[in-house]
């Protein structure tokens, strides 16, 4: 539908136009408006057809007034291109100068006294003189001559003028520039006329003969179709001709008239080429979307209607909703009768075909015409336009609403309920043991206020090994169960929908969220991870990257070079193998009680111990031996074991407080030293080399006062001052505490990861400080280990992708490939890559007494919660020496059904039920 199309406005011109066509129809015509005649949907090809006749017809009716009538249409060569030109050119040559003494309105009188011997003495007279102004004119003679030609294929010196004129007019100027270049040739202005020869039939009689072919694969509708797109394109085309045809006479008359400036003023021309503009509005337009009722169009008198038409119309066999030939006829012979009344009153207005005249009759037809014809184009595209427009009004008024990407989501799961044996679920899918509360919530959402959920197509699969690496010494064992979904998402036009992985915990509840690539039949490359525990919301943005279709890929590689489509096809292969998502979930609880030696569901009601456990192994890189359940014995009763995972936890944690406590006071004993050593050099200093009050002030403004009890020391500005510069300088240069043995054989016991929490700020100069210390988290270096189960290419992807170990997931999106290649004839169905976006969004509550707040997490963030997350793991499967069982696997396939269009458009335009 045209850009610049408004419905509401072209109706009304319409509207306005029937007054005019029921007075040239008989009386008992009633012709209405197309949307307004209850009609068949072929009666809308009828209606595209007699309207791009009349247009033609209309078109030819003003190009004969050019010059292109029967005779030279019988002599145009239709199997060559036939091509329209305007040519023009114009020069301009010094003729003279001269000097012009022009009146000037000011005078002045004179009085003269004459002397007489008489006896009346002397005589005075008065004089009265005017002011005259000698004024320079430079005269110019100005030359234009144009012409409208018409030649066939390439042959130009072989062209037809229709029109042509030469003209020419003195100029005036005061300034001695030269007002146009001497000699200049025009760019020429061409049109090609080779659609509008081929709707012409000659034999026997010129008629117009455009029809859509509805048996055609091309036609869609009756506007989207080769026939009606060709005639939207040449009259988009000859709009631009006349366009700028209209210019350069616009430009005549401006560039040489206006310029017209004698040092007398002359009398103007009455006429103007803008008076053509309201007389080329004012021909009647016969292009017009109109239709009757069937019964009323048959209603003709049989007689044969004298055609003033260079074109005739064609009879066809019509459904009985579009005019009849005769009606036609009338309404296309009062077009050439309007025409030419305003070519009459452009003859009597204008002067005639003189040499000394610019402007004359010939160049104030040529505007009208160039006025008139893009009145028809426009008429002609606008009803294109409703045409479409009424079948979009129509399925709104049928349905009740105007459809929209939604709608069609709902009216796709109804139907699919309807006719699938296995309907496609939500995916949300609950984190939970069997015959137990869920621990939380794993979905893929809208990104919208709606929060609607995917519908995936979802498969149980045969439970194998999946092994996810952490880093390159330690690779999981995951046990779990596997799914596999099916995602068919739909894109209209460029519209791309927001989609996010969410996931939500309980109180008091936790699971690790691992989501990465499959790599092979069962092997995923972890990409990102976090823990999700009490009623935290953690929502990951989707980032859906479409592939060609396996035919557009065909066709972009067919000029390459066998070197060239070997890589192509080799990255493409890579890339469908990279398409497929993994996303893991492992609950905590069952893998600690687990990894504790503790029976199942022991730590079900235990949430405090559960807390401390995932503190020290995620915080502190406790070793699970020094948790664990230590003795041998089957028959222990269930609180014992518990009691001694508590005690064992109670020993670490005491042993983590001592090596706080420890480093504190070495922190506060060697900062204490340092300070006093630095105030009692400065003591010992000279008082010459510095001003001591200078020295205080400064002191007084750098840091607070010390006092070795807490409390602040109310004495001299200097008492106070020197040792809170000593300090700030001593801690500026002072080395970390040493250790003790009992922290060094903590620290090796622990882990890699170092008990010692350091303050960053003077920790001795206020009790508060020093019983809020501050843990300096060391800096810790990740290796993630590239570990991919690679696949042999060049075996045969046909075969079963089920294997002894497993299911070979990245084999799916080859297959499918595939298989759409073979089914999928419009090419819509893309291959569709998921990954995940750079920042996050997590909804936290901070403790039991906050509400939930939201934060941003970015690259950094996301970073240090996937290194919790595989600390974590690590801890939980022994560095991978223990089977993770209570795991799931969800791997998505996505595919993207691609419209060109939004969903009206796919509907109305291209015909295309979604």
């Amino acid at each position: 539908m045209s850009s610049s199309y408004e419905n509401l406005a072209f109706q009304r011109k319409v509207n306005d136009a029937l007054t005019a066509v029921e007075r040239i129809l008989a009386i008992e015509k009633k012709p209405l408006i197309a949307g307004e005649v209850e009609h068949t949907y072929g009666a809308k090809y009828e209606l595209v057809n007699s309207v791009s006749n009349v247009a033609i017809i209309a078109y030819m009716n003003a190009l004969e007034k050019i010059g292109l009538d029967a005779d030279v249409l019988k002599a145009i060569d239709d199997s060559t291109p036939t091509t329209l030109c305007f040519d023009a050119s114009t020069t301009c040559k010094f003729l003279e100068k001269k000097v012009v003494d022009v009146p000037m309105d000011r005078s002045y009188e004179q009085t003269v006294e004459t002397k007489s011997t008489g006896l009346l003495g002397n005589s005075k007279t008065k004089r009265v003189s005017k002011v005259v102004q000698h004024i320079e004119e430079w005269h110019y003679k100005v030359e234009t001559s144009w012409c409208v030609s018409i030649y066939s294929a390439a042959d130009v010196a072989q062209k037809r003028v229709l029109k042509s004129r030469a003209g020419s007019t003195t100029l005036i100027t005061q300034s001695k520039e030269m007002p146009l270049p001497e000699h200049k040739d025009h760019e020429p202005i061409e049109l090609s006329l080779t659609w509008l020869m081929q709707q012409i039939d000659k034999t026997p009689q010129l008629t117009s003969n455009f029809r859509v072919n509805v048996e055609e694969n091309k036609t869609k509708t009756p506007r989207r179709n080769e026939a009606a797109q060709n005639a939207i394109d040449f009259a988009d085309h000859l709009k631009g001709w006349c366009g700028s045809v209209s210019v350069f006479m616009s430009k005549l008359e401006l560039d040489i008239l206006h310029r017209h400036n004698p040092a007398k003023n002359e009398p103007k021309a009455k006429t103007s080429l803008r008076k053509t503009c309201n007389l080329g509005e004012k021909i009647f337009n016969p292009v017009l979307p109109i239709m009757e009722e069937g019964e009323d169009v048959q209603k003709a008198d049989g007689t044969e209607i004298e055609q003033k038409s260079v074109l005739r119309l064609q009879s066809s066999s019509s459904e009985g909703f579009v005019l009849s030939p005769n009606d036609i006829t009338k309404l296309l012979n009062e077009h050439v009768n309007s025409m030419a009344a305003a070519l009459a009153k452009v003859s009597a207005s204008f002067p005639p075909d003189a040499e000394d005249n610019i402007v004359a009759v010939s160049e104030a037809t040529l505007s009208l015409l160039t006025v008139h014809l893009p009145h028809l184009c426009n008429n002609f595209l606008d009803s294109m336009a409703y045409v479409e427009n009424m079948m979009e009004e129509q399925l709104t008024a049928a349905i009740g609403k105007r459809i929209t990407a939604d709608d069609l989501d709902t009216f796709v799961k109804f139907h699919n309920a309807r006719l699938l044996c296995q309907v496609p679920q939500p995916f949300s899918h609950a984190v939970r043991r069997p015959e137990h509360t869920p621990v939380g919530l794993v979905s893929i959402e809208s990104s919208d206020d709606e929060h609607k959920c995917i519908h995936t197509h979802t498969r149980v699969v045969a439970n194998s090994t999946l092994k996810m690496p952490l880093n390159a010494a330690t690779v999981l064992e995951l046990t779990g169960k596997q799914y596999l979904h099916g995602w068919l998402n739909h894109r209209f036009e460029r519209h791309h929908n927001d989609y996010q992985l969410v996931g939500r915990a309980r109180q008091f509840s936790a699971y690790i969220l691992v989501i990465g690539t499959m790599t092979g039949p069962n092997s995923i490359e972890p990409k990102d991870a976090i823990i999700v525990q009490n009623k935290d919301e953690v929502m990951i943005p989707l980032l859906l990257n479409e592939l060609p279709t396996a035919k557009e890929f065909k066709d972009a590689i067919k000029s390459l070079s066998p070197e060239q489509q070997s890589f192509a096809r080799a990255y493409r292969s890579m890339q469908l193998q990279s398409s497929v998502f993994g996303c893991v979930v492992i609950q905590i609880k069952p893998q600690l009680e687990a990894l504790l030696g503790l029976p199942q569901n022991a730590l079900d009601k235990e949430m405090k111990l559960t807390q401390h456990l995932m503190e020290l192994f995620t915080e502190y890189q406790v070793p699970s031996d020094l948790l664990s359940y230590s003795g041998r014995s089957e028959g222990v009763a269930l609180e014992d074991k518990l009691d001694n995972v508590r005690t064992n936890v109670k020993s670490v944690t005491d042993v983590i407080e001592g090596e706080k406590k420890k480093q504190m006071e070495m922190a506060k004993a060697k900062t204490d030293m340092a300070i006093e050593q630095k105030f009692q050099s400065l003591a010992e200093c000279s008082y010459d080399s510095y001003e001591p009050q200078s020295m205080m002030m400064s002191c007084e403004e750098d840091i607070s006062c010390y006092d070795d009890g807490g409390s602040s020391v109310a004495s001299s500005p200097r008492s106070r001052a020197a040792p809170r510069m000593m300090a700030r300088v001593a801690m500026a240069s002072a080395a970390p505490p040493p250790m003790s043995t009992a922290a060094v054989g903590s620290r090796n016991m622990i882990g890699h990861r170092s008990l010692a929490k350091t303050v960053p700020t003077v920790a001795s100069y206020s009790a508060k400080v020093v019983d809020a210390p501050q843990q300096q988290q060391p800096t810790r270096t990740e290796v993630v280990t590239d570990f991919k189960c690679k696949t042999d290419l060049s075996s045969d992807i046909g075969t079963s992708i089920a294997k002894s170990d497993g299911v070979d997931f990245t084999l799916l999106p080859q297959l499918l490939d595939a298989a759409v290649e073979k089914t999928d004839e419009a090419s819509a169905l893309r291959s569709t890559i998921i990954k995940t976006g750079q920042s996050w969004l997590r909804n936290r509550q901070e403790n039991l007494l906050s509400g939930l707040k939201l934060k941003r997490l970015l690259a950094d963030e996301l970073k240090l919660e996937k290194i919790k997350a595989f600390d974590l793991l690590d801890a939980l499967s022994r560095s991978g020496s223990l089977a993770i069982e209570s795991s799931e696997l969800h791997v998505i396939v996505a595919v993207t059904h691609c419209f060109e269009k939004d969903i009206i458009g796919t509907i109305i335009q291209d015909n295309i039920n979604p």
